[in-house]
């Protein structure tokens, strides 16, 4: 059993810690299973045909302070324990609406020589080259059971919307974080969210930093959707999970499909992303061997509509990897991104 606490968050200077950043020029290149070629070289020997998994997570969080950010770390330092803020740029597909121009990526659940894992207390991420004045940046956050510290006392004085978030969802617990803000110039070099992770026991962590262009300023989310999967199996390697229908008000929108999972310690790959989805289709997924608190993966795909109207349910098709079998639910997302008028 674990004891969490959520905590305030406050406007201050954030927290430096030890990154590695990794830029493309271009997104990185899907694998023949659907997942970023950035996502970690995959295995089949890191996992236990049992699951390797604590149902109950055996991880406690004893709390702990922070100061909300947009102050960032001047990064750039290696880091023993594996982890890396990988960044890209360019935008693959095309298309009348918003666009992406760039992405960064945090993970908190790699593996190293130490075999350590989910012990940063802070979410890094690198600016996205290109990235300027009135761009959008949307940061999707998967984690094992909760983070600290994204609430919206803390997330607005420094300019962020929380969108969605759930915590403690599924069989074994999990957590999605959606939020959002409107580049103004004064963003520095890296992006630090301080204090979202409760050390010394933490939780495995991951984090997609999606610069966007041509979003409507006045109101950027022209609509939203979640699906949730309460609960899993303890013998599957291959998993369905349906996304929800979204229904648009205004032509040329954006939509953004997002999938967070709830496994044993794995990195499933996608197998079929959701039909019409074939635009920046990025993984954000355990390296291989992650240890020891590594339930965290994201998925994200993108699509344009040019006229307003209903997209139907679809779904993400994904496979385990590492040889794990416990699943213990997930949720996915659609999220339409308003043109600028």
């Amino acid at each position: 059993m674990r004891t969490l606490r959520w905590l305030s968050l406050f406007c201050g200077a954030a927290c430096s810690v030890a990154c590695v950043v990794k830029s493309f020029e271009v997104d990185p290149e899907p694998t023949a299973a659907g997942g970023s070629a950035s996502g970690g070289t995959k295995t089949t020997s890191g996992g236990s045909s049992s699951g390797s998994s604590n149902p109950s997570g055996g991880k406690n969080s004893t709390g702990g302070n922070t100061n909300v950010s947009g102050s960032g770390n001047p990064g750039g330092e290696s880091n023993p324990g594996g982890e890396s803020n990988a960044g890209g740029d360019g935008n693959v597909g095309s298309g009348t609406g918003p666009r992406r121009v760039g992405f960064s990526e945090f993970h908190d659940s790699a593996s190293a020589s130490d075999q350590g894992s989910s012990h940063l207390a802070d979410a890094t991420f690198a600016k996205p080259a290109g990235t300027a004045p009135g761009d959008l940046m949307l940061v999707f956050f998967g984690c094992d059971h909760e983070l600290m510290n994204l609430s919206t006392n803390s997330l607005e004085p420094a300019g962020w919307t929380l969108l969605d978030q759930h915590e403690q969802q599924g069989t074994d617990g999990q957590g999605t974080y959606l939020l959002y803000r409107f580049v103004d110039g004064t963003e520095p070099d890296m992006i630090v969210f301080p204090n979202i992770n409760n050390l010394p026991n933490g939780n495995g962590v991951q984090g997609l930093l999606s610069v966007y262009r041509g979003v409507n300023k006045t109101d950027p989310v022209n609509a939203y959707e979640v699906a949730l999967v309460p609960s899993g199996t303890e013998d599957t390697t291959h998993i369905e999970t349906p996304t929800p229908a979204i229904t648009t008000k205004t032509d040329n929108c954006l939509l953004i499909a997002g999938l967070s999972p709830d496994t044993a310690v794995d990195a499933p790959a996608i197998a079929t992303w959701p039909e019409g989805f074939d635009e920046n289709q990025t993984s954000v997924n355990n390296p291989a061997h992650p240890y020891p608190n590594g339930w965290a993966n994201i998925y994200s795909a993108e699509r344009h509509l040019a006229k307003a109207g209903t997209v139907p349910a679809s779904l993400f098709a994904w496979d385990m990897t590492y040889g794990g079998m416990s699943y213990y639910g997930a949720l996915s997302f659609v999220l339409a991104l308003a043109p600028a008028q």
